[in-house]
């Protein structure tokens, strides 16, 4: 790094140190601008973004709806040589509000209290896309000094599984790909994740025989096939996992600080294929000896696995149960980037510099649009606020969170689109 361009970086990071309040006021913006998913109606929220990214000289904006109500936003930041692109993705839409009634605080209000952000989707993702565009507004004003481009892809569907947002824009958007992808979705300040578990989602029926419920040699009862099925199923938490070594000892080296914020047992849960039942259907009386029943079960596999490996493993289980049919709702395979990949080792160093405190990398449990970009071969970290109440009522982040994100944000595009990258 030469003497010039240290000196531009202490004055960028003065400059992002003093947009805190500018941060908070867009975060609460996007709160209130509500994106609930269903109905999945976007276009409040990428309203709000494009009225402040409109403002900010260099930047280009492209609403992109590949599916009424979805709206998607492309926006791109050429600077002034030519250079890597770098995205911030992110995800647009919001799990429903829920029973309002349950709220303290007004669900789509941004209520700021106790140096906390309140609403609907503030953890998932609002606070995310608050630092992603505001590092884009402060990153512009850098346009003469940095090289490159940095393009916002901004989906519309993410909570709903991504065919008409990330996937859309990947498949017809060149640039929504990029050299390197960093997401601001929920995680923690502490964790840098560069990888995720892959997933099946399986639906499990079984057939019986109907009859009197006071007659049970007369009739097969499908639940009760179900529960044998299901039983078998568990046998799933016992496959062997070759983890590759490198995975494996980042998992661990981050179990300290990762569990600390993600809970006892992380490390564990992504060493192992784990399986949830997660709804079952069955039965139309309590007299009446069911002939059909059906259970969804949410199968999540570590590196090392892969979905076929998994899904014979189904076959076997499941082979020779009478009335017993499986088929595969949806799957994606485990996807990771290089833990000690530029964009990751960017992310680390930054969040130190602003925590002040050890920064881990470490695999995410759950599946984001992440992984989209890593089947593209894109390096792709997620880097995110802490969760509270994510789902329910009064979700909120912590403003300190909040502006970590925002200045790992910040900071890595500087210096990822530096003149001599990040050295």
């Amino acid at each position: 790094m030469t003497d010039d361009h240290a000196k531009r970086r202490t004055a960028f990071v003065d400059k992002v140190r003093a947009s805190r309040e500018h941060l908070v006021d867009l975060c609460t913006k996007l709160v209130r601008a509500g994106s609930e998913n269903p109905p999945g109606n976007t276009s409040r929220v990428v309203d709000t973004i494009a009225e402040a990214l409109d403002s900010t000289q260099g930047i280009s904006l492209e609403r992109v709806i590949a599916r009424t109500p979805i709206v998607n936003l492309m926006a791109r930041l050429p600077f002034a040589a030519p250079g890597r692109r770098l995205v911030f993705n992110g995800h647009l839409d919001t799990f429903p509000v829920g029973d309002p009634v349950r709220w303290k605080l007004a669900p789509l209000g941004g209520v700021v209290e106790n140096d906390r952000i309140y609403g609907r989707g503030v953890s998932d993702m609002k606070g995310g896309l608050a630092a992603a565009v505001l590092s884009m507004m402060l990153l512009a004003e850098e346009h003469a000094h940095l090289t490159g481009e940095l393009v916002l892809a901004l989906a519309g569907d993410e909570e709903t599984g991504g065919t008409w947002g990330t996937q859309y824009l990947l498949a017809h958007y060149p640039e929504a790909a990029g050299d390197a992808m960093l997401c601001g979705d929920a995680g923690s300040p502490r964790v840098v994740r560069f990888g995720e578990k892959g997933q099946i989602w399986l639906e499990v029926s079984a057939r019986g025989i109907a009859n009197h419920g006071a007659h049970v040699h007369l009739g097969v009862n499908a639940i009760e096939r179900l529960m044998g099925a299901l039983a078998k199923l568990s046998g799933l938490r016992d496959m062997k996992c070759p983890i590759p070594a490198e995975v494996r000892t980042a998992i661990l080296a981050a179990k300290s600080v990762s569990e600390a914020v993600s809970g006892a047992g992380e490390a564990e849960t992504l060493q192992h294929v784990t399986v949830n039942i997660g709804m079952i259907e069955g039965g139309n009386a309590i007299n009446i000896i069911p002939d059909s029943a059906k259970a969804r079960v949410d199968i999540r596999l570590p590196l090392g696995l892969n979905t076929t490996a998994v899904l014979h493993a189904v076959e076997t289980l499941l082979d020779g149960l009478q009335g017993i049919e499986h088929h595969v709702i949806s799957s994606c395979e485990p996807n990771v980037t290089d833990p000690d990949h530029e964009i990751a080792c960017l992310a680390v160093r930054n969040g130190e510099e602003i925590l002040g405190a050890k920064v881990v990398r470490n695999m995410r449990v759950g599946f984001s649009d992440s992984r989209f970009y890593r089947q593209r071969g894109v390096p792709a970290i997620v880097y995110g606020p802490s969760p509270h109440n994510m789902g329910g009522a009064d979700e909120y982040v912590t403003i300190d969170d909040l502006f970590a994100v925002f200045y790992v944000h910040a900071m890595t595009g500087f210096d990822y689109l530096a003149p001599n990258g990040s050295s």
